[in-house]
């Protein structure tokens, strides 16, 4: 059996998708001040995000086992705070839509993706309701916005400090070094 060096590409590209959307989402969330169209591609976005979220963490259980070992010996600081970021990165994935359909609903309007479809409604209308959801909405997509930043410095400090080349294992093509790699377990 190979060593498995890189991740499958379906868990590839719905990283870099979901990494694109966030960071798109995170500006357009900081731009809205009450501008219609930013607020409505804002949930359209959020609603696309959840949905990408759910299909990326089942399609992950589903291909654990083929997943890379992590770069990090088990047990060590390094290893434990890459489980926890990636843990919460999942979590604020689906938790952070779902605060921002629950603020929709109780500001008492639906939650719409592109016009295409709406989802039903979470929680009543309420102001008050509204206002701390759209508080805690905001808290953790700060929050996710720092995790980001962690995951990216722990990659950097993987190449830079431990001169270790992570970034070609999520990437969705193979570089010219793994192809050649390739090419020479294919001869043997």
């Amino acid at each position: 059996m190979k060593n498995v060096t890189r991740y499958p590409l379906s868990i590839s590209l719905l990283h870099w998708l979901l990494a694109a959307a966030l960071i798109g989402n995170l500006i357009v969330g900081l731009l809205l001040d009450d501008n219609e169209g930013l607020v409505d591609l804002h949930k359209s976005i959020g609603i696309a995000i959840l949905g990408l979220a759910a299909i990326r963490i089942v399609n992950r259980l589903r291909m654990r086992r083929r997943l890379p070992p992590s770069i990090n010996p088990a047990g060590t600081l390094n290893h434990v705070a890459e489980r926890s970021v990636h843990g919460l990165l999942y979590v604020l994935m689906l938790a952070i839509p779902v605060l921002g359909w629950m603020k929709t609903n109780a500001a008492g309007h639906t939650a719409s993706c592109f016009g295409l479809f709406s989802l039903p409604t979470l929680v009543p209308r309420s102001r008050e309701l509204s206002h701390w959801l759209g508080e805690l909405h905001a808290l953790t997509a700060y929050g996710l916005a720092a995790l980001v930043g962690l995951h990216v410095l722990g990659a950097l400090a993987h190449r830079l400090i431990h001169t270790e080349n992570i970034l070609p294992r999520i990437l969705p093509w193979p570089t010219r070094a793994a192809r050649r790699q390739a090419r020479m377990e294919d001869a043997s």
